[in-house]
């Protein structure tokens, strides 16, 4: 391990200490671009010749860790993706293949796009980010729709990762969608004991301004509201490794507290275009009450300075921290909310690893079972915005790791930290 150095990084009006990637974080998997395991090799030619699979086209977005599994997920956002859901195996260090090619998940078929236009049944169309619960279970919304095709409603997938089978599918109607059709899924955590399986509640926000609640035991599903879901005006204007763009995105990253001795939770949340972190009560949410009459259980918990919007949120559940990737400055940011009474600021929070290169854009963070952070950068908006000055021959995808511990030994977020 390096020695530990600080940088002083200036960010709008305040001053953060910064540590350095190689400080606290590991490369564990990089790759200049994505390959796939085909089920034969015949097939992987014919997906070639007929464009279902275009290299350059694969972008890996979201990532989840269970076992021996990183699941990672390749939207499809261009034609030519071969899976959007899939996974390496972590095996051993002295075994491990750094840039291995990525396995469908379930398998290469489900994976497959309808040909003609067809209904999508069982298929995973498109998913964008995961979530595995504490009865081993896989969670996904697949928006069901690629290229320009809709094929169907999205969908919200759950699999039995023992088995590798569904064990539920639950079709996200207009009814809990915007009839504009701006929803869009980044993402869902879920809410459950493992003794608990039947009593599982997911959380599903909206960038449309929303956040769709499922409940498994009655296999039913209600749209929630709050002007707290919104965007804010100040914060729609994106710099991300030289790539300026404006997004309008409302709620996005969520993250749920240790569970209180009450049974309940905070379901933490903050839009994509703001700084500023709100929380409600699970109860409120699993209540289906009006927005009149929770209105005020909605918690504005503060904010960070300007520049510092953030995409996904994670939880560990031994620490109390809680983690976000900081797109605009290619950095993890740090939060623990049990040491500042859920108080949100740049004095209770801090910037725990920053690298333009191997964090350039954060587009997903996790915490495993063990307590281990996990990071997956990707360089996205220069293959969506920019895709002259996308060079397929350099390193363009990292997943990254680090004891959860040691991202936050010294900083404001660790509880031994005095």
């Amino acid at each position: 391990m390096a020695r530990a150095t600080i940088a002083i990084l200036l960010l709008g009006c305040c001053t953060c200490a910064v540590w350095s990637v190689n400080d606290r974080l590991r490369e564990v998997f990089s790759w200049r671009q994505l390959d796939f395991v085909f089920p034969d090799q015949k097939t992987r030619q014919a997906a070639i010749a007929s464009g279902e699979y275009v290299q350059a086209n694969n972008l890996p977005l979201g990532l989840e860790v269970w076992r021996d599994k990183l699941f990672i997920t390749v939207p499809r956002w261009k034609a030519g993706v071969a899976s959007t859901l899939n996974y390496v195996s972590l095996g051993s260090d002295s075994d491990r293949n750094r840039s291995p090619p990525l396995v469908p998940y379930p398998n290469y078929a489900t994976n497959r796009l309808p040909a003609n236009n067809q209904q999508a049944a069982g298929r995973i169309v498109n998913t964008f980010r995961m979530a595995v619960d504490a009865c081993n279970r896989l969670w996904l919304v697949d928006m069901n729709a690629a290229n320009g095709t809709e094929y169907g409603d999205p969908k919200l997938m759950v699999f039995d990762l023992n088995t590798d089978r569904k064990v539920r599918q639950y079709t996200i109607g207009a009814s809990l969608r915007r009839s504009d059709g701006s929803t869009w899924f980044p993402g869902l955590t879920v809410d459950v004991d493992a003794n608990q399986c039947d009593r599982a509640h997911a959380y599903l926000p909206d960038i449309g301004w929303g956040m769709v609640v499922y409940r498994w035991r009655d296999d039913v599903a209600w749209r929630v509201e709050h002007p707290y879901f919104f965007f804010d005006p100040m914060a729609t204007v994106f710099n991300m490794g030289g790539v300026r763009t404006e997004w309008q995105d409302g709620v996005f990253g969520v993250a749920l507290s240790r569970r209180r001795a009450n049974g309940r939770r905070t379901l933490y949340f903050h839009a994509l275009a703001s700084t500023r972190m709100f929380g409600v009560d699970t109860s409120v949410l699993q209540s289906n009450g009006t927005a009149a009459a929770t209105y005020d259980e909605y918690r504005h918990l503060g904010y960070r300075p300007s520049g510092m919007q953030a995409a996904t949120m994670a939880m560990d559940p031994v620490t109390g921290t809680l983690f976000y990737a900081l797109v605009n400055q290619d950095a993890i940011g740090c939060w623990n909310p049990d040491r500042w009474d859920g108080r949100h600021s740049t004095n209770t929070s801090a910037v725990v690893a920053r690298d333009p290169v191997a964090l350039n854009f954060p587009s997903d963070v996790k915490v495993d079972a063990n307590s281990n952070l996990w990071v997956l950068s990707d360089r996205m908006p220069r293959f969506r915005f920019r895709v002259a000055e996308f060079d397929v021959t350099d390193v363009n995808y990292r997943v990254l790791s680090a004891p959860v511990v040691r991202m936050i030994k010294g900083t404001v977020c660790d509880n031994n930290d005095s």
